[in-house]
């Protein structure tokens, strides 16, 4: 009886150490801003490491996990108990965060049980019809006779301190349909480097690929002051040993959506996109140049134009001239006083 004790016992505890101390077979990190990381996570002196399936190993520090789970449907469960179901707007907000994680049916719930809490709520209506549409939409057959070719296995960066920045999730169609294609074709030549810490892009396609190119950029938007953002000014002037600005106008039409983008990017939840862009100011055109014959003396036809020259008469003031009649009693009063 007492051997059966103590190997339960014993069971008990191993559960327990499995359960604070996470393996190779835990999959998916929750992060302190509620994004996922999916991989091979092991415990190191400090925090945890993770090895993706795309390339690349990582270590965060403790601070930065919340929750380290098995798969989707447990992360779903740990950050909704964070959440206040009571209210739409978490709803909401719980919705979208399913559907940036591909899933697209707790995300249909959750933003269906937004409109029940608040009917004619416009914003929570969009992404169920949206919604709607993805979940009936087949998913795309994958060949299997197609294999993946992996990526090369990078140097182990660590990740430290990153900045959680809240966004306008009103925002997001807009850089994923088309912000994310301009920094990747302008900007990733250099900041998609491995060499690069700063505003680091990736060139990885889908909703992963845009979603980290997203939160590499949002540091870089001013929410205050959205023209003095740092993404818009170093657009148009060189930078980083460049020679060359990335747009040389602020009228190309690529620097226009990304400015757009970034004015309500980081405002207040719920802001729309601006219906107008903003008033571009054009620089002032300097006056044609008029050529100058050399051969030709200059003749100054207006008073401004003697100035700086030698002259005996004013500019302005009336020059006196001989009397042209021959009755004008001058004339004969001087030929008087000659005699």
């Amino acid at each position: 009886m007492k051997a059966k004790i103590c190997s339960l016992f014993v069971l008990l505890l191993a559960g327990t150490v499995a359960r604070s101390e996470p393996t190779s077979a835990s999959r998916i990190l929750v992060l302190d801003n509620e994004n996922l990381l999916e991989g091979e996570i092991t415990r190191v002196e400090g925090g945890y490491q993770i090895r993706r399936a795309s390339g690349g190993d990582l270590i965060l520090p403790n601070k930065r996990v919340l929750a380290i789970v098995s798969d989707h449907k447990g992360a779903f469960s740990f950050v909704a108990d964070r959440a206040n179901l009571r209210d739409a707007d978490e709803r909401l907000r719980l919705a979208r965060w399913c559907g940036m994680n591909e899933m697209p049916v707790e995300a249909l719930a959750q933003a269906k049980a937004a409109i029940r809490m608040r009917p004619g709520f416009a914003a929570a209506e969009r992404l169920v019809a949206s919604l709607e549409l993805a979940v009936q939409s087949p998913a795309p057959k994958i060949d299997k006779a197609v294999v993946q070719a992996k990526a090369e296995t990078p140097a182990l960066e660590v990740v430290a301190e990153v900045p959680v920045v809240d966004y306008n999730s009103e925002s997001y169609p807009l850089f994923v349909s088309k912000v994310n294609a301009i920094l990747t074709n302008a900007c990733a030549v250099c900041h998609a480097r491995n060499d690069v810490k700063a505003f680091r892009l990736t060139r990885l396609g889908g909703r992963s690929g845009a979603t980290k190119n997203l939160l590499a950029a949002l540091p870089y938007v001013n929410p205050k002051d959205p023209g003095a953002s740092v993404l818009l000014t170093k657009a148009v002037m060189p930078h980083g040993g460049g020679t060359e600005a990335t747009f040389k106008t602020r009228t190309h039409p690529a620097y226009q959506i990304l400015e757009t983008w970034i004015r309500f990017a980081r405002s207040p939840e719920g802001t729309l996109e601006p219906d107008e862009p903003l008033p571009i100011e054009e620089p002032k055109k300097l006056p044609a140049a008029i050529a100058i014959d050399s051969s030709k003396p200059s003749t100054p036809t207006k008073p401004e134009d003697v100035f700086a020259q030698e002259s005996t008469t004013l500019p302005g003031k009336p020059v006196k001239t001989q009397a042209s009649d021959e009755f004008d009693p001058a004339i004969f009063n001087g030929e008087i006083r000659k005699k």
